[in-house]
């Protein structure tokens, strides 16, 4: 019973907020996805990423498809991993 009556008048003399009001403040931010953010840039109209297929395996493609490759493209909405590229990043 004096407990708490202790709890809110220490809270008023000395103007401390409990501990569980500040841990619910700061735990909405998420961190960025270090590994997505090196793969995806944003920008105005959404996310573009780099062009598969550059790296290897490419020996007997021509010049110009090989240069067609080094393009960025832009992130579709198809397989619905969009949203999850929002809150990676």
């Amino acid at each position: 019973m004096y407990g708490s009556l202790f709890k809110s008048a220490t809270r008023i003399i000395f103007g401390k907020k409990p501990a569980i009001n500040t841990l619910i403040q700061t735990r909405n931010k998420m961190k960025t996805h270090k590994a997505a953010a090196k793969r995806f840039i944003k920008t105005g109209n959404g996310f573009k990423r780099k062009q598969a297929g550059r790296n290897h395996g490419n020996g007997g493609f021509s010049a110009n498809s090989i240069r067609q490759l080094d393009s960025f493209v832009p992130v579709t909405a198809k397989g619905g991993h969009l949203k999850k590229l929002k809150n990676s990043l």
